[in-house]
């Protein structure tokens, strides 16, 4: 069996798992899963670069010591995130995490001044205005008393930088800088117009390279000295959506499909050829970002499971900081009365970390809601909240594409959660097929694996994941309870 390790950081944790193939399938082992937690330095959040890099070694070298040969080694992580080198190497500082503060809503203003205002931003790059992307943060470092703009010699994305710490070669992958609202929707490449407004100096950034190459060889991790390195979707949401096993043959093909990738965030949308830049794709913030396939991703970023996460930490047990698990929770929920509440998951206060159970209380009494008492209520109008957000957003999808689409691919840890589920087929009024559960992980592998030649095309590698997993499929049994609680939800959140 041949051995490819993706290794897959999201905004809480990051893992190194092994993508074991057989000539037929692909089959998931996890090597070592560790914590990525946002370090606070005087007044500003960061990324702890030197831990993460540490602990994926250690789960490079344990891959080694339990596989032997390695094939190739693929790298995927969250978006719009970055870190500048300067001329001999050495990264200046840790990079800023997109919470920080510094990334607000006066500071895009100012962006918004610079580039002709927030429809010729959108205009320019088809990207969703989100007050964290990189053209913002980049204004933000460009108004600091000292800016490391004028310092730099390379701008690197997250994914860019552990490719650098590993192997030494420097690439700015097509994906991730999909995501920093940068590039130029029609020449795919970085947008001069945009650089000389910010005055980002262009040769920090190098034209985007492709997924599915060979990048450079591993260095300084014992065993695997010359193990390849591979471009990947290295969006963790490009490697995912590389995953879902639909549209891979005309035998199989559907009319249409749509996906939500869950985790942190949750990202709905379907693929798309042509750019669908209107008043209402504006009005509604859809984004291009790139497919590994060449394709946009059309979607909308939404919060995902970020609350529950929150909701989770802060009810750890004060005298072993053990989290309660996921299980516990759901059943508690379960057990709760359904749309007592009605929270709105992309409200402003939710999006920082700490406290969410008083954010949820002050959320309902602002809204003169009840307050939910119980753990199970809270995580019930947590969840309820999420789901509304999708049926509202695969609304907007398919009103923009023109298309109803026949059934929705759920893929990330979220489809273990059967409220979940349920919640989501039923609110959507659409079948739901769940899978893969590590879908970032298994789209990271197939990018190595055309990278080597062991797939000819990314089409033959969602072939595969079709081959490899269980999909489980979830029809709509009870979507009429759903049209109430929804138009209320939607009454509330039109009085802000």
């Amino acid at each position: 069996m041949k051995t490819f390790l993706s290794i897959d950081l999201g905004a809480g944790s990051g893992r190194v798992i092994a993508m074991r193939y057989d000539g037929a399938k692909l089959i998931s082992e996890t090597v070592n899963r560790f914590d990525n937690s946002p370090v606070e330095l005087s007044g500003h959040i960061y990324w702890n670069i030197p831990a993460l890099i540490t602990s994926i070694r250690e789960g490079l070298v344990a891959a080694h010591r339990k596989y032997g040969e390695i094939a190739s080694v693929g790298v995927d992580t969250w978006g719009v995130d970055y870190a500048f080198l300067d001329k001999s190497g050495r990264i200046l500082g840790l990079p800023y995490a997109y919470r920080d503060s510094r990334h607000n809503a006066e500071n895009t203003e100012r962006a918004f001044a610079k580039v002709g205002g927030r429809r010729s931003l959108y205009n320019a790059t088809g990207i969703q205005i989100m007050p964290f992307n990189t053209v913002f943060q980049l204004n933000a470092e460009r108004g600091e008393t000292d800016s490391l703009l004028d310092k730099s010699a390379r701008l690197l994305f997250t994914p860019d930088l552990i490719n650098y710490l590993l192997c030494g070669e420097c690439a700015n992958e097509a994906t991730i800088a999909s995501t920093s609202q940068l590039i130029d929707i029609r020449t795919r490449d970085w947008s001069e117009t945009l650089l000389t407004q910010l005055n980002i100096p262009r040769h920090l950034l190098t034209t985007p390279v492709q997924p599915g190459q060979i990048l450079g060889k591993i260095r300084n991790v014992p065993g695997l000295e010359n193990v390849p390195l591979c471009t990947v979707g290295s969006h963790d949401t490009a490697s995912a959506v590389a995953s879902v096993p639909a549209g891979w043959g005309e035998a199989s093909r559907r009319t249409s499909w749509g996906y939500i990738a869950t985790g942190t965030w949750a990202l709905i949308g379907a693929e798309i050829d042509t750019p669908i830049i209107s008043d209402l794709s504006y009005d509604y913030n859809w984004t291009h970002e790139g497919a590994v396939n060449g394709a946009f991703r059309f979607l909308r970023n939404c919060t995902g499971m970020w609350m529950i996460q929150e909701l989770r930490r802060a009810w750890a047990d004060p005298a072993t900081a053990q989290l309660p698990d996921y299980d516990t929770l759901m059943r508690e929920a379960q057990s709760a009365a359904p749309f007592k509440f009605l929270i709105d998951p992309d409200y402003p206060e939710f999006a920082a970390p700490g406290e969410m159970p008083r954010k949820v209380a002050d959320f309902c009494r602002r809204t003169g809601q009840n307050i939910p008492q119980t753990r199970g209520e809270f995580y019930r109008a947590v969840m309820e909240g999420i789901v509304m957000r999708y049926r509202e957003v695969w609304g907007e999808l398919e009103q923009l594409t023109g298309v109803r689409r026949e059934a929705v691919n759920i893929i990330g840890g979220a489809i273990k959660d059967e409220m979940h589920c349920r919640m989501t087929a039923d609110a959507l009024a659409t079948p739901l097929e769940c899978g893969p559960v590590e879908g970032a992980s298994m789209g990271n592998a197939i990018a190595q694996m055309v990278a080597s030649g062991d797939l000819k095309s990314f089409a033959e590698g969602r072939a595969l994941v079709a081959a490899s997993v269980d999909v489980k499929r979830w029809e709509p049994e009870n979507p009429g309870v759903w049209d109430a609680p929804f138009a209320a939800w939607q009454q509330m959140k039109s009085r802000g």
